[in-house]
């Protein structure tokens, strides 16, 4: 036995689930990228706008203090007051300049600045902040000009509250950067989210596929072994646990099948043998009931009867299982039109010559006139029906055969006046070599195989039969099977 090639189930299977998880882990890692993106632009978007307010507010203390100096000046003119104006007055230049400087690196930076709206008005307010501080230049705060002093502070008031506004304009916008940068990854998400699901459960049902077709393939070879095809090679691909199973589906095959042949072979072989010398035992016994060789006596000629009844008991338990051996192993269908009616004329003449002493009365009727089935095992079929009604048909009972088409199905119905069927034997009586309680009339008693040869014909022409019986009431075999070929159970197995 040669050594399976491939993957195992397992790893198969592992295979299926790693390929199955694909999406589901691009998605995860896309989110993980994403998100951490998205985290170190919230860090870099708070840092701004942190940096952009504590350098507003540092301004804007310097604006009130420089405002402070001034009114203080102004009131006192104590050249105390002059120095720290002085130095507010550079330092709050200082502040304007490194906010300038910020904006300046908002725009130089990737993507440019949050929103064009907020940078230029940013830019415009440092502008006016940066006049109303000319304004109050030292020159300025030393002249005796009242009304432009206040003019100048009320300016610089303006400004620190117009600068105000736009920064936290701009603190708005930056937010609102980051929001909308969250929302756009997650729209991203869910849309790979929506495309992966679908994609993973065709993947799921693929690799599903991929599984149950060798297990598939295993159920038909074992069905087709269990239906008795045992010339139909077993071949089983997939994983390497599969193809071992599927070798050994055909090494048990390739045994079935030569056991079968021998097994046919042996009861052809027994066949021939026990036919040869029985029918030179018939012709002897007919030739002694005849007479031939002289006169027999009323005792000879009982012992020739019980010799002629016995060998044809034994005739016909031959016949019975060469027919049997016949229909379970034919192959392939001969579908033809058989008239019923002539086939039941002369099934039923060959029965009422056996037994002059035993007669039935027959009555056989259906339409259509011929029937499309198999010849040989619509015979075979009526041969056992018709036969068994006959001997279990009390003298001078009535046996009805009818037939007819419904849509594309045939049925033939076979019923008798017997003593029926037991209820415990109508599921055994249809198995080879199964008889029931009741025996038939005449000597010769019946093989058991003749209802199991009726339900494996029927079976091969894809139908099914059944048996209604009560005692004392007679029994009603019915039969049905298909009129098309491409139905048949056959051709499916």
């Amino acid at each position: 036995m040669s050594q399976p090639k491939g993957l195992s189930l397992s790893q198969q299977w592992l295979l299926i689930a790693v390929v199955t998880m694909v999406p589901v882990l691009v998605v995860v890692a896309y989110a993980s990228w994403s998100l951490y993106q998205q985290l170190q632009l919230q860090r870099e978007l708070v840092s701004r706008s942190d940096s952009l307010r504590v350098q507003h507010s540092q301004l804007n203390e310097e604006a009130r203090d420089l405002e402070r100096f001034a009114r203080q000046y102004r009131l006192l003119r104590d050249d105390t007051f002059l120095e720290p104006y002085m130095e507010k007055y550079q330092s709050l230049l200082l502040d304007v300049g490194e906010l300038r400087d910020f904006l300046r690196r908002e725009r130089n930076a990737q993507g440019g600045p949050v929103a064009e709206a907020q940078h230029n008005e940013l830019a415009a307010t440092l502008t006016g902040l940066s006049a109303s501080l000319a304004g109050l230049e030292p020159a300025v705060l030393e002249s005796s000009d009242e009304q432009g002093f206040a003019d100048a502070l009320q300016e610089l008031s303006q400004a620190r509250a117009h600068l105000g506004s736009a920064v936290s304009a701009y603190g708005d916008a930056l937010r609102t950067r980051g929001e909308k940068a969250l929302q756009d990854i997650l729209q991203r998400l869910f849309l790979m989210g929506v495309i992966s699901l679908p994609l993973t459960l065709t993947l799921m049902a693929l690799g599903f596929l991929q599984m149950i077709r060798p297990i598939r393939r295993l159920s038909w070879a074992i069905r087709n072994l269990g239906h008795g095809d045992w010339n139909t090679p077993i071949a089983v691909t997939g994983p390497r646990d599969f193809q071992a199973l599927g070798e050994r589906l055909e090494w048990m095959r390739d045994q079935l099948r030569d056991a079968d042949q021998q097994k046919q072979a042996f009861l052809r072989h027994v066949s021939h043998e026990l036919k040869t010398p029985l029918s030179a035992i018939v012709e002897a016994g007919s030739l002694l009931k005849d007479e031939v060789p002289g006169p027999i006596n009323t005792k000879q000629e009982s012992v020739v009867r019980i010799l002629l009844e016995n060998s044809r008991n034994l005739q016909e338990l031959i016949q019975q299982l060469l027919n049997y051996n016949t229909t379970t192993h034919s192959v392939g269908l001969r579908r033809q039109s058989v008239s019923v009616s002539e086939l039941c004329a002369r099934l039923t003449a060959r029965l009422d010559q056996q037994n002059w002493r035993h007669r039935v009365i027959w009555e056989c009727a259906g339409r259509p006139d011929t029937l499309k089935a198999d010849p040989q095992l619509l015979e075979m079929i009526l041969t056992n029906l018709l036969s068994n009604a006959y001997h279990y048909s009390p003298h001078d009972g009535r046996v009805s055969v009818s037939w007819g088409m419904e849509d594309s199905e045939a049925w033939i119905c076979v019923e008798d006046e017997g003593p029926g069927i037991d209820a415990a034997d109508q599921e055994k009586i249809f198995q080879p070599f199964v008889q029931g309680h009741v025996r038939r009339h005449g000597s010769v008693h019946g093989s058991g195989v003749g209802l199991a040869i009726v339900k494996e014909s029927v079976a091969r022409l894809g139908g099914e039969v059944k048996v209604e019986s009560r005692p004392d009431k007679g029994s009603r075999f019915l039969l049905r099977f298909p009129m098309s070929p491409s139905s048949d159970k056959e051709n499916v197995a």
